[in-house]
């Protein structure tokens, strides 16, 4: 989502190179481009990650203080993304600056990448594995097409840029550049850890533009301990080392908005090779292309579209309407007998105190790895699906609107940004509670809600709505706001029902505890070893019935 907090012309900050989304114009509104295969214009699109906050990340490559590469330590570059035998390679006849393939990285293994330049002179394509932040220069005879469900897992790069770090201008120089020394300098120390962490600098402008470098504070990791408690003792500034190294050929400058850091090349001319490498000169003229074991079970796969109790959906038409398809929400009753508990109150094993103690025979830690194992498989399957272009329907503003107006649910499928498909799939089950100039919704499967651009959301099909959200609403009961004497009095929204716990699908629960815990949430919220914001009230929000 895109939210320009600053407007700055494009004499300052040239347009984007590679872009998130459509802006508006009088006409329209903001439009998310989307990956894979662009119908108007048969451009691949395959989106990065985009960093928000602090995270431990590897290194991959350090090009410059501006540009260097990392991944995340569960990035999934080693299984999902790396192709071995068998598995199908058609060469790749049409070579386009820009486009993504397929290439060998390693000896009869191959990864995804996008060609950066044609052939040169040596007949030679510039290729960059967007996975390992590695270049080569290949034969465009070892080259293969990209299907375009592999567009829909983003780069498992993600490049970053040292925030208050400038090359300095010596004598006789007119451009300011990254010397040879300062970059060999700063490759060695980053290599010296082997666990790094990012602070990203926030911004007044959030660039449409994902080629821009993340701007962010860099530290290294001393050791192998990741406890949170160690980070702070045990890290270094990188920006600190690299002052030390090379005094006279930085300049450091204590900055906060990261909207006008700047980004500079390097002082070297890139060596061409006159060949390529014996890996990079075409596809094995042995490589296996099918599995047999595998063929079969495709075969069985599209047989199961038509399978009623599958969760596959089949392509009818009347199963894509929004006013029949509805996910119904657990009641407590039927929670109270799929736990075999009849109080009202108590009908949560894998939150209730008093459940742990009762049902000893109930093995917590391995109904919680059951259950994010069903919500891994299910998220697997609606990425499968929607991923394709064809099963996605949009669902115009004002039929959303005019369903509102009937006092109707809204339910949907929608894109969610790069940070948490990671965790819980590029394509969620979702309740839409707004809509004006963006949606507001509610995660159905992963919780939380986010505001959403309105092209986004898609239909969702009948089949998907006949699981229950897998993620439940609580508030508990028995705690109230408290307001201290030096405090001004709240002031509640003047809206029709400020109080979240009597909206729809709500459970009050009591005795929410995390498991192997004696202490309740309650207890936290009320812990006198700090000043807290709340304290006990039996008959708040709401008296408690049998």
């Amino acid at each position: 989502m895109i939210s320009v907090g600053l407007r700055l012309t494009d004499q300052v900050f040239p347009g984007p190179e590679e872009p998130i989304a459509k802006l508006p114009t009088a006409n329209e509104n903001p439009e998310m481009i989307l990956d894979g295969i662009d119908k108007n214009t048969g451009k691949a699109v395959i989106k990065r990650i985009v960093l928000s906050r602090t995270a431990n990340v590897e290194l991959l490559r350090a090009e410059s203080p501006s540009r260097i590469w990392v991944r995340l330590p569960n990035h999934i570059t080693d299984t999902t993304l790396t192709f071995r035998e068998p598995f199908e390679l058609k060469p790749k006849t049409a070579i386009v600056k820009g486009d993504y393939a397929v290439a060998p990285i390693a000896e009869r293994t191959f990864r995804r990448c996008r060609i950066l330049e044609t052939a040169n002179e040596y007949e030679l394509i510039k290729i960059f594995f967007i996975d390992d932040a590695t270049t080569a220069f290949v034969k465009k005879e070892c080259l293969a097409e990209m299907d375009e469900h592999y567009m829909f897992y983003p780069w498992q790069a993600i490049q970053i840029s040292l925030f208050g770090v400038y090359p300095a201008i010596g004598d006789g120089e007119t451009e300011s550049m990254w010397s040879v020394d300062t970059c060999f300098n700063l490759a060695e120390i980053l290599l010296g850890f082997s666990i790094l962490r990012v602070e990203v600098v926030l911004s007044t402008v959030v660039f449409n533009d994902y080629a821009r470098p993340i701007p962010v504070k860099l530290f290294g990791i001393e050791g192998d301990q990741l406890e949170e408690k160690e980070h702070k003792s045990r890290s270094v500034e990188v920006k600190q080392i690299l002052e030390k190294k090379v005094p006279t050929q930085i300049v450091s400058m204590d900055l906060h908005d990261a909207a006008f850091h700047e980004i500079y090349e390097v002082a070297e001319t890139v060596e061409i090779p006159e060949d390529a490498l014996d890996i990079h000169q075409c596809i094995p003229a042995d490589w296996k292309h099918k599995d047999e074991v595998e063929m079969a079970e495709k075969e069985e796969e599209t047989e199961e579209l038509f399978n009623k109790d599958s969760l596959t959906p089949e392509k009818e038409h009347e199963d894509w309407d929004p006013r029949q398809n509805k996910i119904e929400m657990p009641t407590i009753e039927e929670l109270a007998e799929k736990t075999g508990k009849n109080e009202r109150e108590e009908n949560l094993p894998w939150t209730s105190q008093k459940d742990t103690e009762e049902f000893k025979e109930v093995d917590l830690v391995d109904w919680i790895l059951y259950g994010n194992d069903q919500l891994t498989s299910f998220a697997e399957q609606l990425d499968n699906y929607y991923s394709n272009a064809k099963n996605r329907k949009p669902l115009r503003r004002e039929e959303i609107q005019n369903m509102r107006k009937e006092n109707r649910e809204v339910f949907a499928v929608c894109a969610v940004n790069e940070e948490k498909a990671n965790y819980t799939g590029e394509w969620q089950r979702v309740l839409i509670v707004n809509c004006d100039e963006f949606a507001e919704v509610r995660f159905l499967d992963s919780g939380g809600r986010d505001m959403v651009l309105t092209s986004s959301l898609y239909r969702i099909h009948k089949q998907h709505c006949r699981f229950p959200p897998m993620c439940l609403r609580f508030s508990i009961h028995g705690v109230s706001t408290k307001i201290n004497s030096n405090m001004a009095p709240m002031v509640l929204p003047q809206r029709k029902d400020p109080r979240p716990y009597f909206a729809n699908y709500v459970l009050m629960v009591k005795n929410v505890s995390y498991i192997d815990e004696s202490a309740t949430l309650m207890d936290r919220f009320l812990d006198t070893s700090e000043e807290g914001c709340a304290m006990k009230d039996p008959n708040e929000p709401i008296p408690w019935t049998r």
